[in-house]
């Protein structure tokens, strides 16, 4: 007989797939993002259950460790959850933990100092390292194996993970001296002549010469831009480029061009922050160690606020343009996990569990591990939601992917809710009939539980244009018949181009059944292989213009009012909202989701395997 918690979490995942026949949207948000989710009661009522998730399932078992998370939508002033735990015995420092209090965010910090980076116009990441540390040349040797080519290691690389630099010398086991290790085969060397430095209990910081000259002692794991290896070297070495191009200390740059910016004032670069502030794990042995030039590495500390107000700065542009955060926010490379692609420096997590249509979502974070101390910063675009999460203590670090663990029960519990928000205020502002008499034309959109808007019914001058989407084509055209489709599913989706008042929308029509893919599916050697979206995208045009293109004209608060199609050149007006429907069984036979139910039963799930 299964377990209870086997048998929730299959219950849990049935009621979070039972949806309309899967579709295949394109990459990225399926609605607009919701301006209020915080204010929903479906939101609400998903944090408290979470809430009690996390109570019951996690900190329940924490005596010594600490766990702190803020989420926000970038569009409200509140966060929409927050949870912050003080353990019953927190030790030296930070009594009460709240948003504001510090931890060392370790390897969060990369994400600061490639931010730094990009600001900096003087900054080429085309470009070799050596335009800016042509020192590196000069203890540099030549051995095709052992020694790193600097003129190929671009900027980028070293951001990107992609240089083929070592990933660490703080962790070189030599850093003792070798008589530990000769009784486990390894030869002795010299007194004196191993690493001598790496800022971790018992040694000294590392300093900028002894970065620059041990790391030409290691040699590459890969050409550059062969395979993503993390590299704490390759960040430091990337600050170094900061400092360079700016000619200042790398602190100062962080706080001229990003704290100040936003308003952080509890991160700390190249110093400790008073221990009043700062949450200290028993028997953490990093929390007032130097990293010197590895701090641009994984030597920062911040706090939760703070770095949801990074997150938000950087989704909301307040540092870059549009543009260039879009071109940033974009993985560089893949890795061997079909889940897990790496940007710059952009840990990207990959879900197709999250939402009831199984869509892929892409999960921007930065996570950070030192000592007993856990980050993880998160920017999921397709909601505009920031999250942070912060924990120290032994029982957190018990599990090695204690903060992956939490957001992913935070991303479970919340996102669902969230993306139903989102559904339902486009349906209330969307969703309906548009006529236009004089032309004898009318379109019909409703919102079921796939993504986007559905195309119901669409006739242009009297003629059914969805039935016979198919016959726009050439070859329709060259066989004489205008036949009606066999099947189509037109679905509308949101892009991110809009001026005022009015907001274009792309429309995916899919003409072969669920069956039908799955059989094509079944041929293929790569995973979805049918849903090809971006190959199909923009097909059909008439004198220059898409026939997939609709552009909503929306009133003074963000309903539509009207909708025109450029390339039938018709603008048709609302003439009916969308009302309100009992669950109903479609054309595949299934029925729609009790969502609250999925909701709850979803985040009961979450918590089933965690710690």
């Amino acid at each position: 007989m299964p377990s209870f918690s086997k048998l929730v979490a299959a219950v849990a995942v049935g009621a979070l797939t039972l949806v309309d026949a899967k579709a295949c949207p394109p990459l990225g948000a399926v609605f607009p993002a919701p301006q209020t989710p915080g204010e929903s009661k479906l939101v609400q009522t998903a944090a408290a259950k979470l809430k009690a998730g996390l109570e019951e399932q996690i900190t329940s078992k924490f005596n010594t460790s600490a766990l702190s998370i803020g989420v926000k939508s970038i569009h409200e002033e509140d966060q929409l959850f927050t949870y912050h735990f003080t353990p019953p015995n927190p030790g030296e420092g930070n009594s009460k933990v709240d948003e504001n209090t510090v931890f060392r965010i370790a390897s969060g910090s990369k994400l600061l100092t490639v931010l730094a980076a990009l600001l900096n116009t003087d900054i080429d990441f085309e470009a070799s390292v050596l335009k800016y540390l042509p020192e590196l040349n000069e203890t540099a040797k030549e051995d095709e194996i052992f020694s790193l080519k600097w003129e190929d290691i671009t900027v980028g690389s070293l951001a990107s993970h992609l240089s083929g630099v070592g990933v660490d010398l703080a962790q070189d086991l030599g850093i003792i001296g070798s008589a530990p290790w000769a009784q486990m085969g390894l030869p002795q060397f010299a007194k004196g002549d191993g690493p001598s430095c790496s800022g971790l209990p018992g040694t000294i910081p590392c300093t900028k010469k002894d970065l620059l000259e041990q790391v030409n002692l290691r040699p590459p794991v890969y050409g550059p831009f062969t395979n993503p290896v993390y590299s704490n070297v390759g960040i430091a070495l990337l600050g170094l480029v900061v400092e360079a191009a700016a000619k200042k200390p790398f602190a100062e740059v962080l706080k001229r061009d990003i704290f100040d910016v936003v308003g952080m004032k509890n991160t700390y670069v190249g110093e400790t922050p008073p221990v009043e502030d700062l949450f200290i794990p028993e028997s953490e042995p990093t929390w007032n160690a130097s990293l010197a030039v590895f701090d641009s590495a994984g030597g920062i500390f911040s706090s939760v606020a703070d770095m949801l107000l990074l997150a938000e700065g950087i989704l909301s542009n307040k540092f870059l343009s549009p543009v260039q955060t879009r071109k940033w926010m974009k993985p560089m490379a893949n890795t061997a996990s079909w889940g897990y692609q790496v940007g710059a420096p952009w840990e990207i997590l990959r879900g197709d569990n999250i939402t009831v249509d199984g869509r892929l979502i892409d999960v921007y974070t930065k996570s950070g591990d030192l000592g007993l101390y856990h980050s993880q910063t998160v920017l999921i675009p397709d909601y505009d939601i920031v999250i942070s999460i912060m924990s120290g203590g032994r029982e957190a670090s018990a599990n090695q992917y204690v903060t992956s663990t939490v957001l992913s029960a935070v991303i479970n519990a919340l996102i669902p809710a969230i993306e139903q928000v989102g559904r339902d205020v486009t349906k209330e502002a969307f969703a309906g009939e548009y006529a236009d008499k004089e032309t004898n034309s009318s379109i019909s959109f409703k919102v079921d539980n796939g993504p986007g808007l559905v195309i119901n019914s669409w006739q242009i001058r009297g003629f059914d244009v969805l039935n016979h989407i198919g016959s726009y084509s050439f070859d329709a055209l060259e066989s004489g018949k205008v036949e009606k489709s066999k099947y189509v599913d037109a679905r509308v989706y949101p892009t991110n181009l809009n001026k005022k008042g009015q907001t274009a929308w792309r429309t995916v029509f899919d003409m072969t059944t669920s069956e039908q893919d799955a059989e094509y599916d079944s041929a293929l050697f790569f995973k979805d292989g049918t849903c090809q979206t971006w190959f199909q995208q923009d097909r059909k045009v008439y004198d220059f213009l898409p026939l997939d293109e609709f552009v909503f004209i929306e009133g003074d608060e963000g309903v539509s009012t009207a909708v025109r199609n450029p390339a039938f050149n018709v603008t048709l007006t609302k003439v009916r909202e969308p009302g309100s429907k009992k669950a109903t069984t479609n054309a595949a036979g299934q029925r729609d989701v009790n969502v609250g139910l999925g909701l709850g039963l979803a985040v009961l799930a979450a918590f089933m395997s965690m710690f």
